[in-house]
C-alpha cells in the first residue's frame, strides 16, 4: 500500500514549528478521502479489544461513556463524538497514514485515533502531553487554539474528562478534508464539528524522563563493580560541626554519579526501552507466509555501529550485518517484505520474529 506524505517543507516545519507552535497545513493531502466510514468506525467500537469512548454534551453537561458499545448506542440525537484509539492496528489503510509524517522518528509514533462527530460536537477544551497532527477526513471542523498550558493551568473534571476551566482563544482554524493542524504538547485546543465530521489524529509521544533515568540507572548499576566506593581524597577538610553534610560532600557524591554515567559504554538501554511494548503477543506456530510485515503495535529500531547494525524489537537485541540496512528499514517503516527476497540469515531471524508474533501476513485492503 502506498503511504501518502504531507505536502509541505518538512525541515522548515521541524526548525520552526515542531514542539514550538501550532501550524495549519492547508491541503496537506490534496483530494484526500476518509479511508474508513463512520459505520466501520462504529463497528470497531463494538469490539472488546478496541479502546473506544463516546463524549456527549447534554443540557450543557459533558458525559463520558467507555466502550465496547452496541448498535443502539449510536442511535442518539444531539451533540456526541465517537473516538477510537489505535485504529491503525485494525485498518491497513489507516496505518498507511503514518507515512504522512515519515520524516519523524518511528519510535515517537504512538497511534492513529479516529473520531466521528455530529454537528456541533467535540470533546471540550483541553490540552495533551503529546504532539498531534489533526487530519480532517470528512466534513468540516473548527479548531480554536489557545495558549500553552501546564500543570498549573486550572482544569475541571467533567465526568472523567479533564477540561480547561477558562479557555482563551488565540487562533481559529477551519479544516476541510485533507487539511491538517499540528498541535504541540501543552497547547490548549477545542474542536467543533460543522455537520458530520471525521478526524484522524496522528499522535507522537516522547518517553518520560523518569523512565529514561530509571532505565539508565539500572544499566549503570549493572556495569559497576560492587567494590567501587565514593572517593574524597584531596577534598577533605577538618569538620568542626559533627554530623554536618557540607557542600563539598554533596559535590563529591554528584561527581561520583556523573562519572559512573559517563563511564557507561553500553548505550543499548535507550533503544531497548523504546522498543518495548505492553502487548502480549501470541506464539505463532503456523508456517511463515510468503509476504510479511511488522505488526503495527511493534517498534523495530536500529543503530548503526559502523561495522554492524544493532537491531531492537520488543526489548530484544539482535546483531545484523551493515548490508541489512534496507531489510531493516523496510520492516521498521511498516512496509511489506517478500520472503523470497530475504537472505539466509534474514530468513532465520524472520522465522524467529514470526513465531514470536512480531511480524504477520499484512492485510490487503480490498474495500476502497
Amino acid at each position: 500500500m502506498i503511504s501518502p506524505r504531507f505536502d509541505f517543507d518538512a525541515q522548515l516545519f521541524l526548525d520552526e514549528y515542531w514542539q514550538q507552535r501550532p501550524l495549519l497545513i492547508k491541503s496537506a493531502l490534496p483530494n484526500f478521502q476518509s479511508p474508513i466510514s463512520p459505520e466501520e468506525l462504529a463497528g470497531l467500537a463494538m469490539e472488546d479489544e478496541a479502546d473506544s469512548r463516546i463524549v456527549s454534551r447534554v443540557a450543557n453537561q459533558w458525559q463520558l461513556e467507555q466502550g465496547p458499545f452496541v448498535d443502539t448506542d449510536f442511535l442518539r440525537d444531539g451533540e456526541w463524538s465517537l473516538l477510537v484509539q489505535r485504529v491503525n492496528e485494525w485498518f491497513p489503510e489507516v496505518d498507511a497514514l503514518r507515512g504522512c509524517v515519515d520524516f519523524l522518528p518511528t519510535w515517537r509514533f504512538d497511534d492513529v485515533m479516529v473520531s466521528y462527530a455530529t454537528d456541533g460536537a467535540g470533546v471540550g477544551p483541553h490540552f495533551d502531553q503529546y504532539d498531534v497532527f489533526l487530519l480532517q477526513g470528512a466534513g468540516q471542523r473548527i479548531w480554536k487554539v489557545g495558549p500553552h498550558c501546564d500543570v498549573t493551568t486550572p482544569t475541571i473534571d467533567a465526568d472523567g474528562l479533564t477540561l480547561i476551566e477558562e479557555f482563551d482563544t488565540d487562533q481559529v482554524f477551519l479544516l476541510n478534508p485533507g487539511d491538517a493542524l499540528y498541535i504541540p504538547p501543552g497547547y490548549a485546543h477545542w474542536g467543533t464539528a460543522i455537520g458530520e465530521s471525521m478526524t484522524y489524529s496522528l499522535g507522537f509521544r516522547a518517553p518520560r524522563v523518569t523512565d529514561l533515568v530509571a532505565r539508565l540507572s539500572d544499566s549503570v548499576i549493572e556495569s559497576l563493580h560492587d567494590g567501587l566506593l565514593l572517593e574524597d581524597k584531596g577534598s577533605m577538610r577538618v569538620q568542626p560541626r559533627p554530623g554536618e553534610i557540607t557542600d563539598q560532600h554533596l559535590a563529591n557524591a554528584q561527581t561520583a554519579v556523573v562519572n559512573a554515567i559517563e563511564a557507561l559504554s553500553d548505550t543499548d538501554w535507550f533503544p531497548e526501552l523504546l522498543s518495548e511494548t505492553d502487548e502480549d503477543l501470541p506464539i505463532n506456530e503456523e508456517p511463515i507466509s510468503d509476504i510479511v510485515a511488522l505488526v503495527p503495535s511493534q517498534r523495530l529500531l536500529w543503530h548503526d555501529r559502523h561495522d554492524h547494525l544493532s537491531v531492537f524489537l520488543a526489548g530484544r537485541k539482535y546483531r545484523l550485518s551493515s548490508t541489512d540496512e534496507a531489510f531493516v528499514t523496510t520492516l521498521s517503516s511498516g512496509q511489506a517484505l517478500m520472503i523470497r527476497d530475504a537472505t539466509a540469515p534474514q530468513l532465520e531471524i524472520l522465522r524467529e520474529w514470526w513465531s514470536l508474533g512480531f511480524i504477520e501476513e499484512p492485510q490487503i485492503d480490498t474495500s476502497h
